[in-house]
């Protein structure tokens, strides 16, 4: 079995998954709250480590199964990606994978800064003797191929941090690193949304995820500060209240449409005095701070030249996602197409319980790492900028 971990700032969700020849099953979940990350990023390792090792023993108490190594999915501020170009000379006239891997390797080499540590490199478009709009080049005849690919990397600092939380729990290796975003969009996007032009928002608690994807693959991401957390910050200094009762009256009450809302009164006991909110008003609230998500994800599709190319308009995931009329609130904003995305799996009836947008990422990992598995060629993140520069010199030469 194969066990993968989201770590996301409000909770650490894990599964086991058992491959199969022809399918893959979904055999234990597990989800646990932490405190200990932030935007995505480690800060305090003790309470990761608590919670990393609560998930793990709760899924091998449900199936018996010691995990040794795991398949870890990242978010947040630690990732930032490019886009690039890589070539190599065909080999044997024709388009080989051992030509792919090369072209894909290179196109990397000069990305990532010695401080971070490459996830992936994912292919938009090939090109032969400079014929492109190619989606699979094997077997085709040439000279020289070309690829344009969007290149994720991590910092190192934070890939640190959680190895030391696996070696403070003993015998624990992290087998792969993903960016999340590419297990969410298998999990939440359709192919034909993919192909035709969609941008994927994954809104977390501690960082929006954006990316585009165009011609079935991810051509652009990025990681915005704005989030769950500051929609529940924005509640409990509006009203003056904890963080986690203002986080309760999200969840509990919250809608996204001020104008759907009522005058129902809410009221909420803090420090031996009582407080009391009309609906609408929260709702006015929550509407002011989800619109500045929005409307900061639209510019940023807007400046980089792709409001005009995703004609599937926005898809929205995550645990904030489920706030009540999310939906209309974000076709009010883009002024385009929009819906929210959850898991979408209908072979397995049993673990309908959990395809929620909030477990968006880890049902996610599950369905990318299989869609990897099927490719003839992967990338291998074990290997240094060291071997990639003398690749792309041996190239030059």
């Amino acid at each position: 079995m194969i066990c993968f971990l989201d770590l996301g700032t409000s909770k650490i969700s894990g599964v086991l998954m058992r491959r199969k020849e022809t399918n893959s099953e979904i055999m234990a979940f597990s989800s646990y709250e932490t405190s200990g990350i932030k935007r995505g990023s480690i800060v305090n390792i003790p309470q990761t480590t608590e919670s990393i090792a609560k998930v793990l023993n709760h899924l091998e108490k449900q199936t018996g199964f010691k995990i040794k190594e795991i398949f870890v999915g990242l978010s947040g501020e630690n990732i930032s990606s490019t886009n690039s170009i890589g070539q190599a000379v065909i080999s044997d006239k024709e388009v080989s994978t051992s030509d792919i891997q090369e072209a894909l390797n290179l196109s990397s080499t000069m990305k990532v800064p010695s401080d971070k540590m490459l996830l992936d490199v994912v292919p938009n478009e090939y090109f032969v003797d400079g014929s492109g709009d190619i989606a699979d080049p094997i077997g085709l005849k040439g000279v020289k191929l070309e690829v344009k690919t969007h290149v994720i990397y991590c910092s190192k600092k934070s890939i640190q941090n959680f190895q030391e939380c696996l070696d403070n729990l003993g015998n624990l290796s992290a087998r792969r690193y993903y960016f999340n975003q590419l297990g969410v969009a298998q999990c939440v996007l359709t192919e034909e949304e993919k192909k035709h032009g969609v941008c994927l928002i994954d809104i977390g608690a501690g960082t929006t995820d954006l990316s585009v994807y165009r011609n079935g693959s991810i051509v652009f991401s990025k990681i915005l500060p704005y989030s769950g957390d500051y929609v529940t910050e924005s509640i409990a200094l509006s009203l003056q209240i904890p963080s986690r009762d203002a986080e309760e009256m999200k969840v509990r009450y919250g809608t996204a449409f001020a104008d759907d809302s009522d005058q129902e009164l809410l009221y909420i006991k803090n420090d031996n005095e009582q407080k009391k909110i009309s609906r609408k008003s929260l709702a006015s609230i929550i509407e002011k701070s989800l619109a500045r998500i929005l409307q900061n994800t639209l510019s940023t599709v807007k400046e980089n030249g792709f409001e005009q190319q995703i004609p599937g308009g926005y898809v929205i995931t995550g645990g904030t996602s489920n706030i009540e009329d999310m939906e209309k609130l974000a076709k009010k904003i883009t002024g385009s197409n929009s819906r929210v995305g959850e898991p979408i799996d209908s072979k397995q009836e049993s673990m309908a319980n959990i395809l929620k947008p909030e477990f968006s990422a880890v049902l996610g990992l599950t369905k990318f790492y299989a869609l990897e598995q099927d490719k003839e060629f992967t990338f291998n993140q074990s290997k240094g900028i060291i071997a990639r520069v003398l690749e792309w010199i041996r190239t030059e030469l």
